[in-house]
């Protein structure tokens, strides 16, 4: 519709630099839709659905490209941007049960892509990297185990490569449970040191730090 159009013409326009692709992103304020959509998928208390409607409201409201090969904190990342210039600054976190207001410019980004060869034996090396938010999409539920089991991307068996991407279900799940216990360690400490979105509260006694997928996601 042409009106439509020209009143998206007419939204002002804003430009930010995502944090790991350091790609340039031009974005508008979100929609009375995005607000609409955003607020009955919180109410779900539904990680995939919040997850899918995040991407969705950060692809209409903004030129960024190739969405599916950035890390998830550089989307979260433009989210926050975006809904900054729609609502306001401040987010009501609920924090240990505690509300508490975090200011948007407050939170900031650590660790960098990483990608890791574990050595299961002579013939056999397990390769994890940062999972895109192709790799965490495809997952039918969005658990915290389901972006670990992201991070593993192949297994090298002499000459022969298996990707993980392309097993089923089955076969993935029992691939896991026939991995060492110490190697489930080692998944799990590189899935904590990948890249994140976190803000630090500080407290009169104490400083506590909030991280983690989706924290920051809310139109509170």
């Amino acid at each position: 519709m042409e009106l439509i159009e020209k009143l998206k013409m007419a939204f002002p326009s804003y430009e930010v630099e995502l944090p790991y692709s350091k790609q340039i992103v031009k974005f508008n304020p979100f929609r009375v839709k995005d607000a609409k959509n955003i607020s009955i998928i919180l109410q779900e208390d539904n990680k995939k659905l919040a997850l899918n409607a995040m991407i969705d409201c950060v692809k209409e409201n903004s030129n960024v490209k190739n969405l599916e090969s950035l890390c998830l904190p550089d989307v979260e990342y433009l989210f926050l941007q975006i809904r900054s210039k729609s609502v306001d600054e401040v987010l009501n976190l609920l924090v240990n049960g505690k509300p508490q207001k975090i200011n948007i410019n407050n939170i900031q980004y650590k660790n960098s892509f990483q990608t890791v060869n574990i050595k299961l034996n002579e013939n056999m090396i397990l390769t994890l990297q940062t999972p895109t938010i192709k790799d965490i999409v495809s997952s039918k539920t969005f658990e915290q185990e389901d972006y670990i089991k992201a991070c593993l991307e192949k297994l090298c068996v002499e000459n022969e490569i298996y990707e993980f991407n392309k097993f089923v279900p089955e076969e993935f799940k029992k691939l896991i449970d026939n991995l060492p216990l110490s190697v489930i360690k080692q998944i799990n400490s590189f899935a904590s040191s990948d890249p994140s979105l976190y803000v630090t509260i500080k407290n009169e006694s104490d400083e506590s730090e909030v991280s983690g997928p989706l924290t920051f996601f809310t139109w509170r």
